[in-house]
């Protein structure tokens, strides 16, 4: 592997970078105010990258995420390393690291969740043994850089961190934990991460399959996305976005995709359809949706459909 390909910039800006590969999965490395950056951690960096890459072009038959290019991306932070896991920073302790870094590359990179056209992997130097992933970003802590290069004090095996890079890049893509986490056990989402399972035990379950197959982050090598073109057969038009129910031309699979005004993208099953309204459920949020077929007041539900309350007016649009 050329070093060429690791490096980006480090902010502050001091010129133009090149634009970022759109429909990628961006890896950013935090260096903090107190640390130093760490060439060996940049290249572990890199190496899982596309170790992960790999394994999830194995498991998905030639389909996988794209890089950007460079791979990974060296943003310096104003904070020092403590600050990302000690600052209070929401009510459960354990996501204070996420939520810290998070704000950080907010700041820094303009990184949001469910962003239509990246895909975020965030590792922090901050001291820490909490990964999160979900809504399009994952954080990593500073221990996962220490397993990376083989420096964890209780952990050495590399592949054990690659394996939870995995896990957690899994969730920023929308794979949920198994609904059986004991008959899969194994699976990448669930303990796939230990004992030695990663690459060659872990898996991804059928469940993660039929998910990351609508996914607009998965491309062959010709270049081809996994969804394949997916056709907009109706559009919904709010004040705040649209929703656009996509029908799969080569499944004739239907997906809705809402679209906001800030270049926010969610992703909705179509649980049912009945003559009055199309129900569309999350796929990666707790939230249901109902919108009328005719257009019109919309409804909202977060308990599972027990309750609803209204939404937003939405408008059809005749010819999307």
């Amino acid at each position: 592997m050329k070093k060429i390909f690791l490096y980006l910039l480090i902010l502050p800006l001091t010129g133009l970078a090149a634009a970022p590969v759109k429909k990628s999965v961006r890896f950013i490395y935090l260096v903090s105010k107190d640390r130093e950056r760490n060439a060996e951690y940049e290249a572990a960096i890199a190496m899982a990258a596309q170790n992960i890459q790999a394994w999830y072009k194995k498991q998905m038959n030639g389909y996988t995420f794209r890089l950007n290019d460079p791979i990974v991306e060296v943003v310096q932070s104003d904070k020092n390393a403590s600050f990302f896991y000690s600052n209070p920073h929401g009510a459960n302790k354990d996501n204070w690291g996420y939520n810290n870094a998070f704000d950080e590359v907010k700041r820094l990179l303009g990184v949001r969740h469910f962003d239509e056209d990246f895909t975020y992997v965030i590792y922090s130097d901050g001291p820490g043994n909490s990964g999160r992933g979900g809504s399009g970003v994952a954080i990593m802590p500073e221990d996962d850089l220490l397993g990376l290069v083989g420096k964890h004090p209780q952990q050495k095996e590399i592949n054990r961190w690659i394996g939870g890079l995995g896990h957690e890049l899994g969730h920023a893509l929308g794979l949920p934990h198994p609904k059986d986490m004991k008959k899969h056990d194994a699976a990448i989402m669930a303990s796939g991460i230990y004992h030695g399972r990663y690459p060659d035990i872990a898996y991804l379950t059928a469940e993660d399959k039929q998910l990351l197959s609508h996914s607009p982050f998965f491309f062959n090598d010709a270049g081809e996305c996994i969804a394949g073109d997916e056709n907009v057969v109706a559009q919904f038009n709010y004040a705040g976005g649209v929703f656009e129910r996509r029908q799969n031309s080569k499944t004739k699979t239907i997906q809705w995709v809402e679209r906001t005004t800030e270049k926010n993208s969610f992703v909705f099953t179509e649980k049912q359809t009945v003559a009055e309204y199309y129900h569309l459920k999350s796929v990666n949020r707790n939230i249901e949706i109902r919108i009328p077929v005719a257009g019109g007041q919309s409804t909202i539900s977060s308990d599972g459909g027990k309750t609803w309350r209204n939404f937003q007016t939405m408008a059809r649009q005749v010819n999307p």
